[in-house]
């Protein structure tokens, strides 16, 4: 039923070298190869222009120079536009796709984590810019360099370039010890960083919650328990990061120190001028430039597998099938339920088992029962929302989990408790955001009594909302709204899951006039305390024992709603 639809080969963003790697990789070698102008021209000057007091060769040496030099600044100023221009694609490109991913994945699936973690995973993209941008390529390029400075040591100051290599291999050991330390403790970090940002927006979420309840206290107390976790991570990994930085600079020191001190001998003994000890000093501290980077290069490296990880688990997320069934394209609104079965967990006792419905076009029934006894859990499926674990659920004859996402929500309206309100103008959330027609949206807002509140607003439809209390209109007009958005796609199945409880009297009168207008053109599902909208329904099902069980309606007067006038649909 699913198929991964990953941008990525396996789920796994591909370490693939930038378009302009080979760019990158010339402009790096020609700027190690400018920067032995400088040792060569120390190397000259001592040894060759001084004893000889040749001017003329030291303007011309001094000139070579000085354009090395330009040409290595011009150089690097373009290997930096390169990368950087290539790291904001990267980011750009990569966000675009890991979003579309978790909007197309399945949602059960997408649930599995809380939105702090996706948040802490979308971040790791930007930390991943630097692999992916050509800066660790040019490093890597770097590297082959050092073998090529101490060669030239070594024809400098002969047994000197025992001295540096010696430090070189003792630094690359001390490197390879500290980041196999901080990988362990990123790794740390990342969690406890996973668990503060879902208790934050869990906290932010339900502040109304809080407040009523004097709870602040308890949440306060309970984040400073995660605080302490979260500190001690963030130090550890900041006392490796600096401890790594540290040996790097201890390192370069002693080198100087060391190519002098022993550079100095052999200067004295006659082995070589003071020309070659510059060139070779000078020579050492190129080779520490790279060694340097590339320390910081695997340090961060160790942050590269956990955030490499983190994008993986997103690409990881299945994603349906998506495909457009014929009996879609010309919807009647059939609901059928065949040995229905789902549980939470396969150790929990079944929640539904053996299910069977079938739905006419047009029908109205009502689910009644206790609460957790699994009604929203049932629409859920219904809406494709959920996928069963055995049986089949199809409207129109097509499993509503395989069929496309667009066409979904156009056959099937689901009206949630709480409708969902989005940052943006009111006319942005009853046509989401273009996605519906102007003209449609408009009908059910009229429809609605919306039309009629907007006018009372100074920026009409123009007006800008959001999900707060802050905003200039109250929660039942937004409920309003909500569901007018899911009306304007004219759906043949509307699943009505306690949608009335955030209504007013004023939206609760409108809501049950709409629906009473759409009686026998739609098929409906009601799930609802309000026995007004259990009117509505021609049966009445309580689910037993796993089973949908018909029940006569406890109100005999469930046939007599007053005729409504005609709502074309």
């Amino acid at each position: 039923m699913f198929k991964m639809q990953n941008k990525f080969m396996n789920g796994r963003p591909r370490m693939k070298l930038p378009r302009n790697s080979v760019h990158l990789i010339l402009a790096t070698i020609v700027i190690n190869i400018l920067g032995l102008a400088m040792p060569l021209m120390m190397l000259q000057t001592y040894d060759r222009i001084l004893p000889n007091h040749g001017i003329g060769s030291l303007v011309l040496l001094l000139s070579g120079v000085a354009i090395a030099a330009v040409l290595e600044v011009i150089l690097r100023l373009a290997r930096s536009y390169l990368t950087g221009w290539a790291g904001a694609v990267f980011e750009h490109a990569t966000s675009y796709r890991a979003l579309e991913h978790m909007l197309d994945a399945d949602i059960q699936a997408f649930e599995g984590q809380g939105s702090g973690a996706y948040i802490q995973k979308m971040a790791a993209i930007s930390r991943l810019r630097m692999f992916y941008s050509g800066q660790a390529l040019m490093t890597i390029v770097d590297l082959p360099f050092v073998l090529i400075f101490l060669a030239l040591i070594f024809y400098i100051g002969g047994n000197l370039v025992f001295v540096p290599l010696t430090l070189f291999m003792i630094f690359c050991l001390t490197a390879w010890l500290v980041g196999v330390r901080l990988k362990s403790e990123v790794i740390e970090e990342d969690r406890n960083d996973k668990i503060r940002s879902n208790f934050l927006i869990e906290t932010l979420t339900g502040i109304h919650s809080i407040k009523s309840q004097g709870l602040e206290q308890f949440f306060l107390r309970r984040f400073a328990r995660l605080g302490d976790a979260i500190s001690a991570a963030h130090f550890r990994v900041a006392l490796s990061n600096s401890l790594a930085s540290s040996a790097g600079m201890l390192f370069g020191q002693i080198m100087t120190i060391s190519v002098v001190t022993f550079g100095a001998l052999k200067v004295i003994n006659g082995d070589f001028g003071a020309g070659g000890l510059a060139a070779c000093l000078l020579l050492s501290g190129r080779i520490m430039q790279p060694v340097q980077r590339a320390l910081g290069l695997w340090t961060r490296f160790q942050n590269y597998f956990v955030d490499r990880q983190e994008l993986q688990e997103i690409f990881a997320l299945p994603v349906p099938t998506g495909k457009t069934s014929d009996s879609m394209l010309q919807p009647k609104g059939i609901i059928r339920c065949t040995d229905l079965a789902f549980s939470y967990r396969a150790s929990d006792t079944p929640l539904f088992k053996g299910l069977d419905l079938f739905l006419g076009p047009g029908s109205s029934v009502s689910l009644v029962g206790q609460e957790s006894r699994g009604k929203t859990t049932f629409l859920l499926l219904l809406a494709g929302l959920m996928e069963a674990d055995g049986g089949k659920v199809t409207i129109d004859g097509a499993e509503p989990r395989v069929v496309s996402p667009e066409e979904r929500a156009q056959r099937i309206g689901y009206l949630p408790e709480k409708g969902v309100i989005f940052n943006g103008t009111i006319m942005d959330n009853l046509t989401f955001f273009g996605a519906i027609p102007v003209d449609d949206a408009i009908t059910a807002a009229r429809h609605l009594g919306i039309v009629d509140g907007v006018a009372l607003l100074p920026n009409g439809f123009k007006t800008t909302i959001t999900d707060s209390v802050t905003d200039p209109i109250p929660p039942g007009f937004k409920q309003r709204i909500a569901i007018a958005r899911t009306l304007a796609r004219k759906p043949k199945v509307i699943l009505f899951d306690n949608a009335d409880r955030g209504l007013d009297r004023q939206g609760y009168n409108l809501v049950f006039k709409v629906l009473g207008r759409l009686k026998g053109k739609v098929t409906m599902v009601f799930v609802s305390d309000d026995r007004n909208i259990l009117r509505l329904a021609d049966q009445e099902y309580h689910i037993v024992d796993g089973k949908l069980k018909e029940q006569p309606p406890i109100d005999s007067k469930v046939y007599s709603v007053l005729p409504f006038r005609e709502l074309k649909v």
